[in-house]
């Protein structure tokens, strides 16, 4: 899910003629995405975005802004998924618990399909303790994904899986603050049986 969707024109000169270019702003953001995940924020250049984007200059300061401006609506397209859940809508398998552990897994794998680490734990260490743009972008971000999961938690321990004397703010916490681990762990072993099995013995020291 992209926050652009709409197309924008500019004129080209293309053999010397004068010409109206349509495109797509969420399918530049996505290339312009692809380039900084990879590459990182300080590393990529003008020119990286030029030769992803297939936009000059001007069309990208004029559409986008500078590269600064276009990072941030990069990582907020990545962080659409976190900040457009609902709960009250969601279609994981019916059970608190099994909701809980299946969105988990869902985190954890979504980073081997990508191919790369999370976007935003990237950003984070690059950027976050001196941007206070992006620090704000990534707190609110963690901030929901927190009451998300706490959320769930405690639906699970209503429901009598998870131990109800533990503090559902806290799991919280430490389940979040895991994910880049077991991300890290699937990247390297690319094995989707051995990391449920992992989380299924992190979920028991939580479990009643």
């Amino acid at each position: 899910m992209n926050v652009h969707s709409k197309k924008t024109t500019f004129t080209k000169k293309i053999d010397s003629m004068p010409r109206i270019i349509e495109f797509d702003e969420s399918t530049m953001i996505s290339k312009a995405q692809r380039v900084f995940w990879k590459k990182g924020y300080n590393a990529t250049s003008m020119k990286d975005l030029e030769k992803a984007t297939g936009l000059n200059p001007g069309s990208i300061y004029n559409t986008f802004g500078n590269k600064h401006e276009l990072f941030l609506l990069c990582l907020k397209d990545y962080l659409v998924p976190i900040a457009s859940f609902d709960l009250a809508n969601d279609d994981k398998p019916k059970g608190a618990y099994h909701r809980l552990q299946s969105y988990f897994l869902e985190i954890v794998t979504n980073t081997v399909i990508n191919g790369d680490s999370c976007f935003s734990a990237k950003t984070c260490f690059e950027l976050a303790g001196e941007d206070q743009s992006i620090h704000e972008v990534l707190k609110e971000s963690m901030d929901k994904l927190l009451a998300i999961f706490e959320k769930m938690i405690s639906d699970a321990q209503k429901e009598g899986a998870l131990k109800g004397e533990l503090n559902a703010e806290y799991m919280a916490q430490i389940m979040v603050a895991a994910l880049p681990g077991f991300g890290q762990n699937y990247i390297l072993y690319k094995d989707k049986k051995r990391i449920s099995n992992v989380i299924e013995n992190f979920f028991d020291l939580f479990r009643k």
